[in-house]
């Protein structure tokens, strides 16, 4: 029995209803809350482990397509740039901003911003602002700028960019930028095709599953 094209309609609408309600009870500070807290479990988890949690819970993700999209470029661009420790109030500035998914974007920020990635990050976002501004920091600098970003908190590691290397940090701040936004714009056009690709294979099964349930058919026709 083939479905009609209202039954269709239905069941795309109904589909997008149940998954708004659902967002809306789980709320975006809990999905929040809930990714930091593992964020801190990740300690005793291997990388391979943590890396695989994170990546099934990123495609997992539903929603508008190009929200999502979005929030994965934001993620990705500040995770890939040298300011730590800020990436979550930044990520949840320009998602809220640019009306990206705040969970996609935390999401990504802790695959692509990890021990294993952050040297090699701040090590090329160094290289390449000091080529681009000619500025004489040394890369001793930025290790211990990268130790203080770790072990301080929030407010001694701005202080102590402010009264010691704020003009130096511009370089490799620039540096950051012109090494994330690549990596951001392919991130984007890859997430759109992923999602778009994964929400038609998911409405699919659903068309299918219908199609041999004539109960279930009959019922979204009728509506």
């Amino acid at each position: 029995m083939q479905m009609s094209t209202q039954g269709f309609h239905y069941l795309v609408e109904h589909n997008v209803l149940v998954r708004e309600t659902h967002m809306r009870e789980i709320g975006p500070v809990n999905k929040v809350k809930n990714i930091l807290r593992f964020e801190k479990r990740d300690k005793g988890i291997s990388p391979g482990r943590t890396v695989r949690y994170q990546w099934l819970r990123l495609v997992r993700l539903r929603g508008d397509p190009f929200v999502l999209a979005r929030g994965v470029a934001i993620g990705t661009f500040i995770g890939l740039t040298p300011t730590i420790p800020f990436h979550t109030i930044l990520i949840i500035f320009f998602c809220a901003a640019g009306r990206g998914h705040l969970v996609a974007g935390l999401v990504v920020s802790l695959l692509v911003s990890n021990p294993l990635t952050i040297p090699l990050q701040y090590y090329l976002s160094w290289k390449v602002g000091t080529i681009l501004t000619g500025s004489s920091l040394s890369w001793e600098q930025v290790e211990r700028l990268m130790g203080l970003a770790r072990d301080a908190s929030m407010f001694e590691a701005v202080k102590s960019i402010y009264i010691n290397s704020f003009r130096s940090m511009v370089s490799v701040l620039l540096g950051g930028i012109v090494f994330s936004l690549p990596f951001a714009i392919i991130s984007y056009f890859s997430a759109v095709y992923l999602y778009i690709r994964r929400q038609k294979r998911r409405m699919n099964r659903l068309i299918k599953t219908n199609h041999n349930d004539p109960k279930s058919s009959k019922e979204i026709s009728h509506n």
